[in-house]
């Protein structure tokens, strides 16, 4: 019974984070201002701050429902935080919504229930710490690709929103190194590696989001960095943790890729919206 009452709590959480990232995206004007601060700045600050706050809330009701639901069941619910922000970004952004925006984000729905669902039990395995330092090192040197101003804003909006899913993956990759390296002794943590490794990514994740918002659509970076996220710790599964997916999960994976590649390519090029033929965009 309470299992059943605890479903609404992460569709709640991740409503709250994705529209905590479709207001930051509205607000993310106020960043990089230069010379006298004027009311435009300070409405783009307060909406980017109340958009930071609601991020930081969705996992009040994650952890609630984690009480009683399987944390593969909890992350499932992802899918929906996809729908809140396609539906937000049209209302709220301004975002020109295709028809294949939506058919596409339903199989991202779809791909993101089946892999969580189909996921096994996991059992303890050594980390195999060669992968978790060149699974550690990919969303580092992508960002840093990012960085680079030769190439296109577009691209570079899109390498930023990649190098902050990955990292938003490693957060969840080096959370599970904690607790199987050391359990839920929490004094422990303070002299493993991995909790500086989640630190850093969480930092790194914030900054390359920011960075991508202030280059990209929030049609073609949210469901990169969402995707990406949710992807990048099923792969790290099994490189670091010896983890085996069923051949739907991988089936789920390709539709993931395909359903994302489908919206970048559709977005509107003749309103300049595309993510690679965006010219106007802050270098």
């Amino acid at each position: 019974m309470m299992a059943s009452l605890s479903v609404p709590l992460p569709v709640l959480a991740y409503t709250l984070l994705s529209t905590g990232l479709v207001l930051q995206k509205k607000g993310i004007g106020w960043i990089g201002t230069r010379g006298k601060k004027d009311t435009r700045f300070y409405r783009d600050l307060f909406t980017w701050v109340a958009g930071f706050g609601l991020m930081n809330l969705y996992i009040v009701p994650n952890a609630a429902a984690l009480r009683f639901l399987a944390p593969h069941i909890v992350a499932a619910m992802a899918g929906w935080g996809v729908i809140v922000l396609v539906a937000l970004s049209s209302f709220i952004l301004k975002e020109r919504v295709r028809v294949s925006d939506i058919s596409c984000t339903a199989i991202i729905v779809a791909a993101i229930v089946v892999l969580n669902l189909l996921e096994r039990a996991e059992t303890d395995a050594a980390i195999r710490t060669t992968f978790m330092a060149a699974a550690a090192a990919i969303p580092l040197l992508i960002g840093a690709a990012a960085a680079l101003r030769m190439l296109r804003p577009g691209i570079r909006s899109l390498l930023f929103a990649w190098a902050s899913g990955l990292s938003t993956g490693m957060i969840i990759v080096t959370v599970k190194a904690l607790v199987a390296a050391h359990g839920f002794e929490i004094a422990l943590y303070l002299d493993s590696p991995y909790l500086y490794l989640y630190l850093m990514f969480s930092l790194t994740a914030f900054i390359t989001l920011q960075a991508s918002y202030r280059l990209g659509d929030m049609m073609a970076v949210g469901p990169v960095q969402y995707t990406a996220a949710i992807l990048y710790p099923v792969l790290c599964s099994v490189a670091v943790f010896g983890n085996h997916l069923h051949f739907l999960q991988w089936a789920s994976l390709f539709l993931l890729v395909a359903a994302v590649t489908g919206i970048l390519r559709w977005r509107d090029r003749r309103e300049g919206t595309h993510p690679l033929h965006s010219r106007d965009r802050m270098t």
